[in-house]
C-alpha cells in the first residue's frame, strides 16, 4: 500500500479549494515497512446539506484524500441538520436519513461542514473540520487493524429490488468489550441542487453529489456481532436481504459499506466497501 507524507497531506489542506492537485509519486522505496497483517481502512463521514454553502468546499477535501489514499478511505456523505431539510425549488429533495440525523444529535454536530473520521477523536474532539481530515486521516489509516471486515457475497435481484449480502468480521487480535456492525447503502454521482459559495450564482442547479448515504442495512447503530470477547481468528458471519428505498434513483450507482465499532466509544476499528451491480 502507498504511504504518504506528512508534507503533501498539508499541502492538501491548504489546497482544497482548487480545481487541480497534484500529488507526489510515492511508490518510490523508503518510508515504512509494509504490514504483516491487514491494515486498517478509514470511515470518513462527510456531515453535510444542500443548502451548506461551504460543503461543498470540504467535499472536494475528502475526494482529493480519496485520490490519495485510494480503496483504504471510505467516503459517506451524510445529509443531515436543518441544512439538509427540504426547502423551496430548486432544493426540494430530501436528502436526509433517520440514522444521519441521529448522528448529529448523538455526537452534538452544531454546524456544518463537519466530519467524522472513523469517530475517532483528533485534537480532543470527535467532531473534526475539513481543515483537519487530511491530518486526521493520516494518524491511523494503514496502521496494524484489529479485525477484518469482508464483503463474502453480494448480489442485487432487478425483479424485487432488493441486495443480499454476507458480510464477515474476523478478529485479528483478541478483542474485548462489545462491538457492533453496522452496514450503509449510498448511492454516488446524484445530480440535484446544491449552494455552492464559491461559484456565481451560487445555486449550483447540476451538482454532482457524491456517496449520499440512503440508508442504513440493520438500523441507525447496526447489530451486535461481539459481546465481551472476541478471539483472534474468528469469524462472524451475518446476512441481511434489503429492499432498495424509494429515493435510490440508480441502483447501478449503490454500494454498501460496513464497520466495525466499538459501543464504549463509537470508534471504527475497520470498514469496507463494496458495489452493487445489477
Amino acid at each position: 500500500m502507498r504511504r504518504t507524507s506528512i508534507a503533501a497531506l498539508l499541502a492538501l489542506a491548504t489546497l482544497a479549494s482548487c480545481d487541480y492537485v497534484e500529488f507526489p509519486d510515492n511508490t518510490a522505496t523508503g518510508g515504512e515497512p509494509p504490514l504483516d497483517g491487514p491494515a486498517r481502512k478509514v470511515l470518513l463521514e462527510d456531515l453535510t446539506g444542500h443548502t451548506c454553502n461551504n460543503c461543498p468546499a470540504a467535499t472536494d477535501v475528502a475526494l482529493g484524500l480519496h485520490a490519495l489514499y485510494g480503496e483504504d478511505l471510505i467516503i459517506v456523505g451524510v445529509h443531515a441538520s436543518s441544512f439538509a431539510d427540504p426547502a423551496a425549488p430548486p432544493f426540494e429533495t430530501d436528502f436526509r436519513t433517520v440514522a444521519g440525523e441521529e448522528y448529529i444529535t448523538t455526537f452534538g454536530v452544531n454546524s456544518l461542514p463537519a466530519g467524522l473520521v472513523s469517530r475517532r477523536p483528533f485534537s480532543g474532539s470527535i467532531i473534526v473540520g475539513d481543515g483537519n481530515w487530511g491530518s486526521a486521516v493520516a494518524e491511523i489509516i494503514n496502521t496494524a487493524a484489529e479485525a477484518e471486515v469482508i464483503f463474502d457475497a453480494v448480489s442485487y435481484d432487478t425483479g424485487t429490488n432488493t441486495v443480499s449480502m454476507t458480510v464477515k468480521v474476523v478478529p485479528v487480535v483478541d478483542l474485548t468489550g462489545d462491538h457492533n456492525l453496522t452496514i450503509y447503502l449510498t448511492e454516488d454521482s446524484v445530480v440535484d441542487a446544491q449552494i455552492d459559495n464559491r461559484v456565481s450564482p451560487p445555486n449550483v442547479l447540476d451538482y454532482l453529489h457524491r456517496h449520499v448515504l440512503r440508508g442504513n442495512v440493520n438500523s441507525t447503530w447496526g447489530e451486535t456481532v461481539v459481546t465481551g470477547s472476541a478471539a483472534a481468528g474468528d469469524t462472524i458471519t451475518v446476512t441481511h436481504d434489503y429492499v432498495l428505498p424509494a429515493n435510490v434513483l440508480v441502483p447501478a450507482q449503490c454500494g454498501l459499506v460496513a464497520y466495525l465499532y466499538r459501543t464504549d466509544n463509537y470508534e471504527v476499528l475497520q470498514a469496507e466497501e463494496a458495489k452493487i451491480e445489477p
